[in-house]
């Protein structure tokens, strides 16, 4: 019986938190039973709120530990190879020098990233906006948790 280890488990968690956005801006909305949030989210546009929400929920679910907070530890174990080095990510992320990421670190973080990849500034990621991101990103982006 083969176990698999916690650091392989973080960097896979870490990549699908990077992809899974991707995936999900893709898919065109369900057009049986539009409701106006479907309509807003998955086809035109995608609020601040929701975008945090939704990767707020990626980053915390490298909380191994079940604290409410990821770690250094879980950070650097989560995060998966790429041109940035994931313990200077981390302490720049950490704004108050805890050693550990939380709810307000985070949600001030996608923020920041929703605020720079919302480029007319109008509140709203469009799909024109989102596809500049990924294509930006390319296959070897960084950590997955820029700001």
């Amino acid at each position: 019986m083969k176990t698999t280890s916690p650091i392989l488990l973080g960097r896979t968690a870490l990549a699908l938190a990077v992809l899974a956005p991707a995936a999900a801006c893709a898919q065109p909305a369900d057009q049986s039973a539009p409701s106006n949030r479907a309509i807003k989210t998955t086809t035109a546009s995608v609020p601040a709120s929701t975008f945090v929400s939704r990767h707020e929920k990626k980053v915390l679910a490298n909380d191994t530990d079940g604290d409410g907070k990821v770690s250094r530890a879980e950070f650097i174990a989560a995060a998966k190879a790429g041109k940035h080095d994931p313990a200077k990510r981390f302490a720049k992320l950490d704004a108050n020098g805890d050693g550990m990421l939380d709810k307000t670190e985070i949600d001030a973080m996608l923020s920041r990233r929703f605020k720079r990849l919302d480029t007319n500034g109008d509140g709203l990621l469009s799909a024109d906006e989102r596809a500049a991101a990924h294509a930006r990103k390319g296959p070897n982006a960084g950590d997955g948790a820029e700001s």
